[in-house]
């Protein structure tokens, strides 16, 4: 019998949220062109995340490559779990998911934990099964990662 790997809802959802375009015009050594599906509400990206924490970005503490580009890496503040296993007063370390294939670089308005304030973030913890993507808790799409916290 043939085992096979499971995988993490967050994971496969961001697999399946990921269309790999490969005429978008950025040649491969610079990264893969990902379009991102919208999630319709919280509890969407609820079920896409792996973990929702709400906290605080402390610091910029180092550089992750993700989709063959360099995604920002933020400390944490962990206030508040709701979904996943980090714990609050603890920190962690994010990396704000980067676009792709775009003007204006990973980040064209800006890096969403920058100066942010208190969030709710939305976490994916794998690779995204991505070549040129370094493993660990990630915003799980440029767009949908961050929303507002809760009072």
């Amino acid at each position: 019998m043939e085992r096979r790997r499971r995988q993490r809802p967050g994971t496969w959802a961001a697999l399946i949220a990921l269309l790999v375009a490969a005429g978008c015009g950025v040649p491969a050594a610079q990264g893969a062109c990902i379009s991102w599906a919208p999630a319709d509400d919280d509890a969407a990206r609820t079920e896409l995340a792996n973990v929702v924490v709400e906290g605080r970005p402390l610091e910029r503490v180092g550089e992750r490559a993700m989709f063959g580009v360099t995604a920002t890496v933020w400390r944490v503040e962990v206030d508040r779990v709701l979904k996943g296993t980090a714990e609050p007063g603890t920190t962690i370390d994010v990396a704000a998911t980067p676009r792709s294939c775009e003007a204006g670089g990973a980040y064209p308005d800006g890096d969403p934990l920058d100066g942010a304030g208190r969030l709710r973030l939305y976490l994916s913890d794998s690779d995204f099964g991505i070549e040129g993507t370094e493993a660990g808790l990630a915003l799980i799409t440029p767009f949908d990662g961050v929303g507002a916290a809760e009072g």
